[in-house]
């Protein structure tokens, strides 16, 4: 069935239900082929790109539409400039060049791949990976000369999550010149994205356990006040599928010597959740243990590895 995933157009509700999914068949009216086959070629680095979808059912293409890369049940997705000269905000990228692709797939497979037990991957990596030469976050910046005024913003990013894809960069013939600083900044994007990708799809729920340990009923009136009841999500607008997700992107992005540091309690990133400072009753410790447990008990994922490893640690 992984074979064919056809998308449909006029029905979002049921087309973002089978994004969650890669399994499930997605209905496309019949004029519109939007299949996916690999191989998309007969380079060497193709049979890599057939094993590993026949390993963990997601594509990875180089040849790609923007349909496949921007198109969501919500909305078209690709960064677009405003009457009053402001960017959406999103990603605009370029696929792969053939040239680049082996030293890509090394990349992914070292910072991505090589990190997870199959079984993981299988179950939780989207549908495609879009394998790009170009992977450009935009936004709005300003300039303030001759005037005030609004100006496209462009950063250079590792890896872009949208809906049912991954866009990951360097596959322009740069992945294999990377400085050992620059892999590791690959690492802890790519990781973080997919994880990100995980928590936007709702795939993995907060545990009764992990729910039942804080009161998410009281109001907090600080940062503070809630780092105390050990939630770690910003105080303003918290849940505990929120705090979850706040606690997997913790381990997965940042190293233990991190969120042991001590930092001021008003600070509300989650460096030094796990120190005194902020974690004033330890129901902080508490927390973090019972969602790092849930995954090695159950998934044989252990989070926090993953972020030390993005620290080069």
């Amino acid at each position: 069935m992984k074979n064919y995933l056809n998308l449909i157009l006029a029905v979002a509700f049921f087309a973002g239900i089978s994004a969650c999914k890669k399994s499930e068949e997605i209905l496309v009216p019949s004029d519109i082929d939007v299949t996916y086959k690999v191989p998309q070629g007969n380079n060497a680095f193709d049979q890599t790109i057939v094993n590993y979808y026949n390993t963990y059912g997601t594509y990875l293409l180089y040849n790609f539409t923007e349909r496949d890369a921007y198109w969501t049940p919500t909305g078209w997705k690709k960064p677009v400039v405003s009457a009053t000269g402001t960017w959406s905000v999103g990603a605009d990228i370029l696929a792969a060049q053939p040239d680049g692709i082996q030293a890509q797939l090394d990349l992914i497979d070292k910072s991505l791949f090589s990190l997870y037990p199959k079984n993981f991957l299988k179950q939780f990596l989207p549908v495609k990976l879009l394998l790009c030469s170009k992977v450009d976050s935009i936004f709005t910046t300003y300039v303030f000369n001759p005037t005030y005024s609004p100006a496209k913003g462009v950063k250079k990013i590792p890896a872009y999550f949208s809906y049912d894809n991954i866009a990951v960069n360097y596959g322009d013939g740069s992945a294999s010149t990377l400085s050992a600083a620059e892999k590791l900044a690959f690492l802890a994007r790519i990781n973080q994205v997919f994880f990100q990708s995980i928590n936007d799809r709702s795939l993995i729920k907060p545990t009764t356990e992990f729910i039942n340990s804080a009161d998410y009923i009281s109001v907090n009136t600080s940062q503070a006040a809630a780092f105390s009841k050990g939630i770690i999500g910003a105080y303003t607008s918290i849940s505990a599928t929120i705090d979850w997700n706040a606690y997997v992107m913790a381990m997965v992005t940042l190293s233990e010597a991190d969120l042991n540091r001590s930092v001021a309690n008003s600070n509300t990133s989650a460096v030094g959740i796990l120190n005194a400072t902020k974690d004033t009753n330890g129901l902080i410790k508490k927390r973090y243990n019972i969602v790092r447990n849930y995954f090695i008990n159950t998934y044989q994922v252990d989070l926090q590895l993953i972020g030390n490893k993005s620290r080069g640690m």
